[in-house]
C-alpha cells in the first residue's frame, strides 16, 4: 500500500476524479486487461468469440413440435468446489432441480436452447467473482434420441486465479489536511486501515472479498473520529493476461468530530455523576464509536437501569463539539429476591438477597445476601459506591460462612474488607486492606487450625476475549499479591505474603472444535512455624479446579482432617463441539484435569482427573454436566455449574 495521497496531488475531489481516470483509461487501452470500478465486477472477456458460442456445439435441437417439453439433464465437468458454485447459481442447474422435483415443470426446446446459449456468460460471471479473470467454457448438447434425456455437458477450465498486485488509498477532508501536517492520530489511523485492509497484495481477488474490504474499511474511519466518512470512488483494474489486480479507493472523511457536552435524561432519584464519572473520554477527544458503546455497556452494567441508550449529534455544523445525549430508565430503589439451587460443591440451599441502589441517600449501593446449605451457609453485606472520577469505586464487604468438607471437617471463617476498585477496558484492578479468621475443626470438635491475619492485596483481573459471557476466542487471567501479618491461638505469629495466578485461554480449532486451557498455581511465603488462615492458604477439586474429585478435598493432611496447603498448582485442557447443527448452544466435551495442594511445590503429587460432559451455552453463560473419573480415588463424580470462572 502505499500513503495517503499521491506525490503532488491536491486532497480534493477532483483530484480523486482525475486519479480515477488515470488508472482506469490506461488500462482500457491494454490488450487483454479490463477496468470496472467497484462493486460491479460484470468483466469483459478478450475473447468472447472462443468461449461464448452463439449456439450449441452439437446436437442442435429439432425445431418441430416446439411447444412439448423435452426431457434432458445437465452435467458440469469442473474442479471442486466451482462444480457445486455452478450448480448453486446456474440458471440451467436451477431449472433441471425444479424440474426433478415436479415433472410438470418442463421446460420447451426453445427455452432449453436460450438458456445454453446465455450459460457460459453466466458461468464466467461466477468464475470472476471468485477470482478467475481468463477461464474457458465449452458447453455441448447431445443429439436428442427418443426415449434418452438429452444431455447438456459444460466443461470448464478457470485457469490460474487473480491475485492483488497493488492497493492504493487517497483520502480527501480532514483526514487528508492531517495527514499533511503529520498529525499523529490521521496517522495512525491511516496505519491500521491499511494493515486491516481485508485484501491485501498477493491475495487471490473476489468480489465477496472485495466488498467486504471496502465496508470494512468505511467502518473503522467512521468509527475512529470520521463518522461521516464516504467513498468518493473505489476502482478494480484486472489484467486477465497477467492476472494481477490493481485497486485503487478515494475516501472522503468529511469532517473530524469531536465529543461535546454529556447530557444525562431520564434521571430521578439517582445522581448524573454515577454516568458521568464512567464516561472512557472529555469533551474536545476525537468521536470513537467504540467509546461510546463500551461506555454504554458499563453503565448498564452499573445494575442502576433498565434501559441505556448513547448517542452523539453527528451535525456537521457542531462537529468539533458534538453534544452526546445519554437517555436512561432507572430501576426500582430496592429489590428482593429468594432462591433455590444446588451446587455439585456444596450440595442444596435456598437462598434471599435485598439490594438498594442508593442506600440513605449517599451514593453506595448495598446488597445483602443470606445462603442456607447442607454443606455450606453464608451471610454476606457488599456496599459499592457509584462510580467516581477516574472509573474508580469504593468497597466495602463483610462476610461469615460456615463450611462442611466432605470429610465431615467444619470450616467457619469471617472477613471484613475496604478497597478501591479501578476499573480499564481490559484490566481490572482491586486493592483492599482485610481483616480475616478461620477455624478448622475436625468431626470429633477437635480445633485443627485457627488463625487470624491483617493484609493488604492487590488483584488483576485481565480479559482479551472475543465474548466475557460465551467465550471461545482469547484468554483471561487474575493475579494476586498479599502480604500481612498473622495471629494464632495455637502456633506462632508473623508476617507472611502470598501470590496466586489463573490463566485461561479459548482457542477455536478446525472444523468448529474449540479448545479451552487453564492453569493456576499459588503460594503462602512464611516460616514453617508461623499460622496462616486457612482461607488465606490453597486446596484443589471440584467443579473448577480438579474434576473428579470433591470440592477442596485436595490438601494437607493435619490430624485425619484436610487443611489448606502453602503450595498448589492445577490444570486443565478441554476440547468441545457442537452435537447437531440445529441446536449449536448444545456442545459436548472432553476433559482433563491434574493438580494437586502441599505445604511445599516439592511434595505436589497431581491427581489426574477425566471425563465428558455436556454445555449448554446459555444467555447467562454456559452451563457444564460433567462426568468425572478421579483416578486417584478410582471412582466417578458428576459435577455441574454456571457461568466461567477466571
Amino acid at each position: 500500500m502505499t500513503g495517503h495521497k499521491p506525490t503532488g496531488g491536491t486532497g480534493r475531489s477532483g483530484f480523486g476524479a482525475a486519479c480515477l481516470l488515470g488508472l482506469v483509461l490506461p488500462a482500457l487501452l491494454l490488450d487483454g486487461a479490463w477496468a470496472q470500478s467497484a462493486p460491479d465486477l460484470a468483466a469483459q472477456d478478450n475473447e468472447p468469440a472462443a468461449n461464448v458460442p452463439a449456439q450449441p456445439q452439437t446436437g442442435e435441437l429439432p425445431r418441430s413440435d416446439r411447444a412439448k417439453p423435452v426431457v434432458w439433464h445437465l452435467q458440469i465437468d469442473a474442479p471442486r468446489p466451482l462444480d457445486k458454485l455452478l450448480r448453486n447459481f446456474l440458471d440451467l442447474a436451477r431449472f433441471q432441480e425444479e424440474s426433478s422435483k415436479d415433472q410438470s415443470l418442463g421446460i420447451r426446446r426453445s427455452e432449453l436452447r436460450r438458456l445454453v446459449v446465455f450459460a457460459p456468460d453466466q458461468a464466467r460471471a461466477l468464475l470472476e467473482a471468485e477470482g478467475y479473470f481468463n477461464a474457458h467454457i465449452v458447453t455441448r448438447v447431445s443429439d436428442e434420441v427418443e426415449g434418452q434425456p438429452v444431455v447438456v455437458s459444460m466443461e470448464v477450465d478457470p485457469g490460474p486465479q487473480t491475485v492483488v498486485s497493488k492497493v492504493q488509498f487517497v483520502f480527501e477532508g480532514d483526514l487528508d489536511t492531517r495527514l499533511s501536517n503529520s498529525d499523529p492520530l490521521a496517522q495512525a489511523l491511516l496505519d491500521r486501515l491499511e494493515r486491516n485492509w481485508a485484501l491485501p497484495e498477493g491475495q487471490v481477488f473476489r468480489q465477496a472479498d472485495w466488498s467486504a474490504a471496502k465496508n470494512g474499511a468505511l467502518a473503522r474511519m467512521r468509527a475512529e473520529g470520521y463518522p461521516l466518512a464516504s467513498w468518493s470512488g473505489t476502482s478494480v483494474t484486472v489484467d486477465a493476461q497477467t492476472r494481477q489486480a490493481k485497486i485503487f479507493l478515494v475516501a472522503d472523511s468529511g469532517t473530524a468530530v469531536a465529543f461535546g457536552d454529556i447530557k444525562v435524561e431520564g434521571l430521578n432519584r439517582q445522581p448524573a455523576s454515577a454516568v458521568i464519572n464512567l464516561a472512557p473520554f472529555h469533551k474536545g477527544d476525537p468521536y470513537s464509536e467504540k467509546q461510546l458503546l463500551d461506555w454504554q455497556e458499563r453503565i448498564q452494567k452499573l445494575n442502576m437501569f433498565d434501559n441505556v441508550f448513547v448517542t452523539t449529534d453527528l451535525d456537521p455544523t457542531q462537529a468539533q463539539s458534538a453534544p452526546v445525549l445519554v437517555q436512561l430508565h432507572e430501576l426500582p430503589m430496592q429489590t428482593a429476591t429468594t432462591g433455590v439451587g444446588i451446587s455439585s460443591n456444596t450440595g442444596p440451599r435456598v437462598s434471599g438477597e435485598h439490594g438498594h441502589r442508593n442506600i440513605f441517600g449517599l451514593d453506595w449501593q448495598s446488597k445483602a445476601k443470606v445462603q442456607i446449605g447442607r454443606k455450606e451457609s453464608t451471610g454476606q453485606l457488599d456496599l459499592t459506591s457509584h462510580p467516581w472520577p477516574g472509573r474508580r469505586r469504593g468497597l466495602i464487604s463483610a462476610q461469615g460462612s460456615y463450611q462442611l468438607d466432605d470429610n465431615d471437617a467444619v470450616t467457619s471463617s469471617q472477613y471484613l474488607r475496604f478497597g478501591l476498585l479501578r476499573e480499564g477496558e481490559r484490566l481490572e484492578r482491586t486493592d483492599y486492606l482485610e481483616f480475616q479468621r478461620a477455624e478448622v475443626r475436625s468431626s470429633e470438635g477437635l480445633v485443627v487450625s485457627n488463625a487470624s491475619a491483617v493484609s493488604g492485596t492487590s488483584q488483576w483481573i485481565f480479559r482479551d476475549v472475543d465474548s466475557q459471557i460465551l467465550p471461545t476466542k482469547g484468554s483471561t487471567s487474575l493475579g494476586q499479591l498479599t502480604g500481612g501479618r498473622s495471629y494464632s491461638a495455637l502456633d506462632e505469629q508473623g508476617y507472611f505474603g502470598r501470590a496466586y495466578a489463573r490463566v485461561t485461554g479459548y482457542l477455536p480449532l478446525w472444523s468448529h472444535w474449540y479448545a479451552t486451557a487453564r492453569a493456576e498455581v499459588g503460594q503462602v511465603f512464611a516460616r514453617d512455624a508461623v499460622s496462616v488462615p486457612d482461607t488465606l492458604l490453597f486446596r484443589a477439586g471440584g467443579d473448577d479446579s480438579v474434576r473428579g474429585y470433591a470440592y477442596r478435598s485436595l490438601g494437607v493432611l493435619n490430624e485425619g482432617v484436610v487443611v489448606g496447603g502453602r503450595s498448589m498448582g492445577t490444570g486443565s485442557l478441554e476440547l468441545a463441539h457442537p452435537l447437531s447443527s440445529k441446536m449449536p448452544s448444545l456442545w459436548g466435551a472432553l476433559f482433563i484435569d491434574a493438580g494437586d495442594a502441599a505445604n511445599r511445590f516439592g511434595d505436589l503429587q497431581p491427581k489426574v482427573g477425566y471425563g465428558a460432559g455436556i454445555r449448554w451455552r446459555s444467555p447467562v453463560g454456559p452451563l457444564r454436566l460433567d462426568l468425572a473419573y478421579g483416578n486417584e480415588v478410582q471412582r466417578w463424580r458428576m459435577h455441574f455449574s454456571v457461568g466461567i470462572s477466571l
